[in-house]
């Protein structure tokens, strides 16, 4: 029987919204007694796992996940450094320093795990390129925007807006969303199984490095956010950008699931835990997810499990998670209007609610509407409405594109994808209304 991280030694607990917050000093004291080695590990035993006991689908499972931690510990040991100068105070600054060195650590750990066992490449530049193509569509997105971050924090080196900005990519979605998923369940692959002992081993270890740092951007980001509206709002901005990007990150590829239910686990199981771990962080750093009209999408108020199950009906339908066209069914379909139900329910809730009755009329798939009453559910259904208030005629891609505002509503209607008649001003208030 295992020990859960939170109840090992050296680990912080960052799943729990009643973990008290961790003093600095005691963080950097971790980081010193919890020092090991990524050149010590044994990946003999895995080798011989790898070619003897794991099948064709397995392997290229398991490379998958690798290659997304070492692309992205690669990734965050380079852009870190730009976040150590506006740290408010010199304790900050000196634990960030303990990070980078960690990151580099982890890269060196999945860096030999790929080139040892996956036997790709011959050193590290060479093993960093192979895995370049098995990186998803979603993760290429959001290391992007992180890179992004890092710069405009080197040029405005004194923003606090930025920094919050960074710090909710970094350590919360990043590291406190992502990594802590996958992390998760790769241990969870190698101590069900026994197999591959040193990936299971060093992904310990680099676990309990990602539960100091996440602790650590916990309480940085609620310090900036309780001191600070501007910063409050450009994290939440932040949030708003990235969120669709991140349900990519786990897509696999040609959405084959079997790259996530070949090592034991479904894509639901994976997906409510990433967002069972988001929401705990941001409440535990001062951001209430209701504020995060992005998370409103999914159903704030439904169980993480549900709010998965949709997800999933996103990536399958080319809606989330990739840079193609859309494949858009009339199940995918109801699944964008059940999600535009959710954020107009919560839009009306947050501002002064209308009275408006939207028509869509899509060039391939049956039309659909929107009825907003103050002090009402929003009503959304299958048909055509008398007299809407506002009519909206695109083709059912380019709305699943607008929906997950991958298309600039602007852009459209600049372009004619998105031809409007009726209540002009209503349009202008569907980004508020519907988060497009």
């Amino acid at each position: 029987m295992t020990t859960e991280p939170a109840q090992q030694e050296g680990f912080i607990d960052v799943d729990s919204e009643q973990t008290p917050p961790v003093e600095k000093d005691r963080l950097y004291r971790l980081w010193e007694e919890g020092n090991w080695s990524a050149k010590a590990l044994d990946f003999s035993q895995d080798a011989l796992d790898w070619r003897e006991k794991h099948g064709e689908r397995e392997r290229a499972a398991i490379l998958w996940n690798c290659s997304m931690f070492l692309d992205g510990e690669e990734s965050v040991t380079l852009t870190l450094a730009p976040f150590v100068e506006p740290a408010p105070r010199p304790e900050d600054k000196i634990f960030l320093a303990t990070q980078i060195a960690d990151e580099a650590r982890h890269h060196v750990f999945f860096d030999r795990f790929i080139r040892e066992v996956c036997q790709l490449g011959q050193d590290i530049s060479t093993t960093l390129s192979a895995v370049r193509p098995h990186l998803s569509w979603g993760f290429v997105q959001v290391f992007t925007e992180l890179d992004r971050a890092a710069e405009r924090l080197r040029r405005n080196p004194h923003s606090l807006p930025l920094l919050a900005q960074g710090v909710v990519l970094y350590h919360i979605v990043i590291e406190g969303m992502l990594a802590h998923t996958g992390q998760h369940f790769l241990r969870e692959y190698t101590t069900r199984t026994g197999l591959l002992p040193a990936l299971g081993r060093g992904i310990f270890f680099v676990s309990r490095d990602e539960s100091r740092h996440i602790a650590f951007g916990i309480q940085l980001l609620r310090e900036l956010v309780s001191k600070d509206r501007r910063c409050k709002e450009a994290a939440i901005a932040m949030l708003n950008r990235i969120l669709a990007w991140t349900a990519g990150v786990l897509a696999p590829p040609n959405h084959d699931w079997s790259y996530i239910t070949c090592l034991g686990f479904t894509p639901q199981e994976m997906f409510a835990f990433g967002l069972r771990s988001l929401h705990t962080k941001l409440r535990r750093a001062g951001i209430d997810p209701h504020e995060v009209s992005e998370l409103a999408k999914l159903g704030l108020d439904d169980p993480f499990e549900v709010q998965a199950e949709r997800i999933i009906k996103f990536i399958e339908g080319g809606v989330l998670g990739t840079g193609d066209a859309p494949h858009v069914t009339e199940e995918t379909m109801e699944t964008i209007f059940t999600s535009m139900r959710l954020v107009a329910s919560w839009s009306q809730q947050r501002s002064k609610p209308i009275r408006a009755s939207i028509q869509w009329l899509f060039d391939d798939m049956q039309p659909r509407y929107l009825k907003l009453e103050p002090g009402e559910p929003p009503v959304t259904g299958v048909g055509r409405l008398e007299n809407p208030r506002l009519t909206l005629r695109c083709s059912a891609s380019d709305w699943a594109r607008l929906s997950s505002r991958r298309l600039n509503q602007r852009q459209a209607v600049l372009s004619r994808r998105l031809r409007i008649s009726g209540d002009w001003r209503l349009a202008l208030e569907l980004p508020r209304l519907l988060a497009v």
